[in-house]
């Protein structure tokens, strides 16, 4: 019994030094010392002469690491991604192809994981491309991979990205922040978006969602908005850009590209037309505009659109919650505005706005920008299906003055309201109007309301 045990023993000891050799023998030949060998070797096959290939075959491997604290990661992937940066290596095999369309966004600023996605600190493939467990953001489809462009252009149009910008556009005027909180704006029905990029979904599912979120999501309160496949996929661009990742000052600065034509889309939402010409063009209320950038610095113009009222006393000009870039934006448009700019702007227009319209237009974009018309309709038509509420879908608002006054409606805004049940014994209706005193001003509510108002539809008398 004895003999048997110290054999036993003897086993599990050649055993134990095997493994260990083995364990010794993978760490010293990592799967990127061979990508870098195979590397090298395509990289002296260009020397002109023995020497200087012997020269390049010598150089020893080692992990290259871009330290990335604007970003607050570490990327190692050009250890395998060696030709990243060398035209000369644009046809070469992948991982050593040259990356075309870099353009100022080169890695030792940029790295790789913030627009690719992946485990940057990994140097084993499937770790660095994040197809591990409880990695949250594997590499990005090919396809996708401009959606990153929007963690930190996060305004404006991006070019070359038409399905970021339309995505935007689709979230603030569908309704999408009706029932979803962004950034903390928004309501509370569905769940927060604002780090939906950073979570584990595919690309694939996210556009399923946005196409029949019940057969995906079962029980969902999401309705079905009927979007085309093309507005789906935009969506999922949108979606896949929002990290909520903290950015240093050199990237929140690029944040968004400022550019005359994102300077006249800035000038028609903001209404500034209701107030002033260009080249007499125009209302005439305040200044004429055509030439104002020679009249002033931009250092002038950029503070009358921070705080008129200081530049100008008694300015009846409204405060803009403008990020720098954007003023840059409307400085560049009118830098560039001529009177046929603002005549087409007012071909768009049946007449011009009075005082009182601007402030129902004002409501109108509230309605649309704080997600209402997501339950109550673009046109206040309601009809979105909410089972156990009574009629069994949101109302219309056409008619609400004929049961509220504007202040209940303003009190309903404010502190919320779940709808009565058809069923009592049934479930809570899952869609309900909730609060949205911690989010909007009493003047946005105000705005609304108002906007309401000017909708209203009498019914007819029997």
């Amino acid at each position: 019994m004895e003999r048997r045990l110290q054999q036993l023993f003897f086993a599990l000891s050649i055993l134990a030094l095997v493994l260990i050799v083995a364990a010794a023998w993978q760490a010293n030949t990592p799967s990127w010392k061979t990508y870098q060998h195979n590397f090298l070797q395509l990289e002296a096959q260009e020397e002109p002469n023995a020497i200087t290939k012997a020269a390049v075959l010598a150089t020893p491997p080692e992990v290259h690491q871009v330290m990335l604290t604007g970003l607050q990661r570490v990327d190692r992937c050009t250890t395998c991604h060696l030709g990243v940066e060398d035209p000369t290596m644009k046809n070469a095999p992948e991982p050593y192809r040259y990356h075309q369309g870099l353009g100022p966004h080169i890695p030792s600023k940029f790295g790789c994981t913030i627009c690719h996605g992946g485990q940057g600190l990994a140097t084993e493939k499937d770790s660095a491309h994040g197809n591990v467990e409880f990695w949250q953001t594997p590499l990005l489809p090919k396809e996708y991979v401009r959606a990153s462009c929007g963690r930190c252009h996060k305004e404006g149009n991006v070019p070359d990205v038409p399905e970021l910008t339309e995505g935007r556009h689709l979230f603030e005027t569908q309704g999408c922040r009706g029932c979803h909180k962004l950034n903390g704006v928004g309501g509370s029905i569905g769940p927060d978006l604002t780090e939906e990029g950073a979570n584990r979904r595919s690309p694939e599912w996210l556009e399923r969602h946005f196409l029949t979120p019940n057969a995906v999501s079962s029980g969902s309160a999401m309705p079905n908005f009927h979007f085309t496949k093309e507005q789906a996929r935009d969506l999922t661009y949108y979606m896949l850009s929002l990290t909520n990742e903290e950015m240093g000052t050199y990237y929140s600065s690029v944040r968004l590209i400022p550019s005359p034509e994102y300077g006249r889309q800035l000038f028609v939402e903001k209404n500034c037309i209701t107030c002033h010409s260009l080249g007499g063009v125009g209302s005439k209320t305040g200044p004429d505009l055509l030439g104002v950038t020679k009249r002033h610095s931009i250092e002038w113009l950029d503070e009358q659109l921070v705080n008129p009222e200081l530049v100008y006393p008694g300015s009846s000009m409204p405060e803009y919650d403008l990020e720098t870039n954007a003023r840059k934006a409307l400085v560049a448009f009118m830098t560039t505005a001529t009177p046929d700019d603002m005549q087409s702007i007012l071909s768009k227009r049946t007449h011009a706005l009075t005082p009182e319209e601007v402030a129902i237009e004002a409501g109108k974009q509230d309605f649309a920008r704080f997600g209402c018309v997501g339950c109550h309709g673009t046109e206040l038509q309601g009809g979105v299906a909410n089972p156990n509420a009574q009629g069994g879908e949101v109302p219309s608002l056409l008619h609400v003055s004929d049961d509220y006054t504007k202040d209940e409606i303003i009190a309903i805004i404010r502190n919320g309201r779940v709808p009565p049940k058809d069923n009592t014994a049934g479930p809570t209706p899952p869609l309900y109007m909730p609060s949205w005193k911690s989010v909007l001003s009493d003047e946005d509510i105000n705005r609304i309301a108002d906007y309401l108002w000017s909708k209203q539809q009498k019914k007819e008398a029997w």
